[in-house]
């Protein structure tokens, strides 16, 4: 009978300390803080930087304290001051989290600039990591300012070197760490710009037992790799494809061209920075010049088969907000439309592009208008007649400002995905259909910051793609990549360089040094 009663005993505190632990897990987190150098305020938590609907919480005598719901595994909290330009940010899981942080002063080009800094974040082990790696890669570059006059292969030199010792410690970490959400939120920044095989490689020193959005995030996109990733040389069978510079073409006046389009007759439609959209002929003899009447400058230009000049523009207001006392002005987007001329420069129809933000690029497929918008990182296709939007091709990585792609006979669309290292090919429904490309060094990968900025379709089915900072301009054939000799730096830095392949397989590249160069097959 006793030991009946002692197990009776023992199965309720079983019991209670289960109930204790669901509790907790339903109850999600809560969150106690302090901020030294504030009082009373108002703190609006968000979910991201553009949650629109953020919560407002309390900040009295500098302490704060909120609850969220339940999470399934750690989130990230954007915690601005309301009225201030002063944030924070760190992870919560459930459970109680606590978080202390200090208002400082920074030197910013001579003014004094107030900041949040945090001083602890106790309950998540994810700040935890996340500090020590950060610490680690700070440790590692130091000042630069010890580094900053030397001479700038130098520089390259010790910058690269730095790199090296960051992700052999990052990856020391990973391999300490297999279960760590830290870890897989580094994997998932190392994937991009990297081959089927090497994505592959670094998913698989994570556990495999682990099971959270990054996690899934990293699988599907493996996956994607895997079925769509091919070796250029067994998908195109274009042989000795080679170009050179046409030194006979004479366009080195158009040095401010924005964007680059072919009419029918193969002559070239260009839009400049100005907004003057021009008719070049395939001598480089300039043709008509004519400045659309639009509320702002085009953006970007496409041409259909009437040889009608879709220009996309945006529609601006000016806002003005106070910043430390001053008032700012500032232009903002604050929507799209499509503009259609002739080539007399007539306007024959104008309509809204809803959801477009940035144009960076279009073309046009029978009855549909795809422009690339850099800001929402897709493709949109619209009725060419209406602007009714149909669709987005999404999973776009643009950078640098730069989001372009081209159309060929097959209705295909070729994206130079650059913040991605690669070149992807969609069909009208966005799904894709290969891709090929990583981040190095050799002839047939894709270099830089990222890369390539620009890509184009020949007829016989070989591909050009165009990289910045430093230039080259490569055909891909099924020997591979090529180089186009004779081509000099065409930009500074990050810049795009349009170009566009005419019916008779001429390349044309626009340069704000070099004006407009020709290309031809040899």
């Amino acid at each position: 009978m006793k030991k009946m009663k002692n197990l009776f005993m023992f199965l309720a505190i079983c019991v209670v300390f289960v109930a204790c632990n669901n509790a907790k897990e339903e109850t999600g987190y809560t969150v106690k803080g302090t901020i030294e150098g504030l009082s009373n305020e108002t703190l609006i938590v968000k979910k991201s930087y553009k949650d629109e609907n953020g919560k407002e919480v309390a900040l009295k005598d500098g302490t704060f304290e909120f609850s969220g719901e339940k999470v399934n595994e750690p989130i990230m909290l954007f915690i601005d001051v309301k009225d201030k330009h002063l944030s924070f940010i760190f992870y919560v899981d459930n459970g109680e989290i606590t978080f202390k942080g200090e208002v400082l002063e920074r030197d910013y080009n001579g003014r004094k600039i107030s900041h949040i800094s945090t001083l602890e974040v106790k309950g998540c082990e994810v700040n935890d990591h996340e500090k020590f790696l950060n610490e680690a890669m700070e440790e590692i570059y130091g000042d630069f300012s010890a580094i900053r006059e030397l001479p700038e292969k130098e520089r390259d030199e010790i910058l690269a070197k730095r790199k090296e010792e960051v992700e052999k410690m990052q990856m020391d970490f990973i391999k300490d760490h297999p279960k760590a959400y830290y870890s897989a939120k580094l994997i998932r920044g190392m994937i991009h710009g990297e081959d089927a095989e090497t994505c592959r490689k670094y998913l698989n020193m994570l556990d495999p037992s682990m099971d959270n959005s990054i996690i899934r995030e990293i699988r599907k996109y493996v996956t994607t790799h895997e079925k769509t990733d091919v070796k250029i040389q067994d998908v195109i069978k274009a042989k000795n494809v080679a170009y050179k510079v046409d030194n006979s073409f004479k366009a080195e006046d158009y040095k401010q061209i924005t964007y680059l389009a072919v009419l029918s007759n193969n002559n070239i439609c260009a839009l400049d920075k100005e907004g003057n959209v021009k008719l070049i002929s395939t001598t480089g003899k300039r043709i008509k010049t004519f400045k659309p009447e639009l509320p702002s400058v085009p953006t970007t230009l496409a041409l259909d088969e009437k040889d009608q000049i879709y220009l996309m523009y945006p529609i601006q207001e000016n806002i003005k907000q106070k910043v430390r006392g001053r008032t700012i002005e500032r232009m903002e987007t604050k929507s799209y439309e499509c503009a259609i001329f002739n080539t007399k420069g007539e306007k024959l129809k104008i309509y809204p592009l809803a959801g477009m933000e940035a144009a960076t690029g279009a073309r046009i497929i029978n009855d549909k208008l795809l422009v690339a918008d850099y800001k929402n990182r897709v493709i949109s296709v619209f009725n060419k007649e209406n602007g009714t939007k149909e669709t987005d091709i999404e999973g776009m990585r643009p950078c640098c400002r730069i989001l372009d792609f081209s159309v060929n006979e097959k209705d295909e669309i070729l994206v130079a995905n650059l913040g991605a290292f690669r070149v992807q090919a969609y069909d009208l429904t966005g799904k894709q259909i290969l891709a090929f490309g990583k981040r190095g060094k050799s002839i047939d990968d894709f270099h830089g910051c990222c890369n390539p900025v620009s890509v184009a379709y020949l007829s016989n089915g070989a591909i050009v793609t165009v990289e910045k900072d430093p230039t080259r301009i490569k055909v891909y054939s099924s020997e591979g990549a090529k180089q186009i000799s004779g081509i000099e730096e065409l930009v500074e830095g990050c810049s795009y360089i349009p170009m566009i392949v005419d019916g008779n397989d001429n390349l044309y590249l626009a340069s704000p040094k070099k004006g407009i160069i020709k290309c031809v097959s040899i």
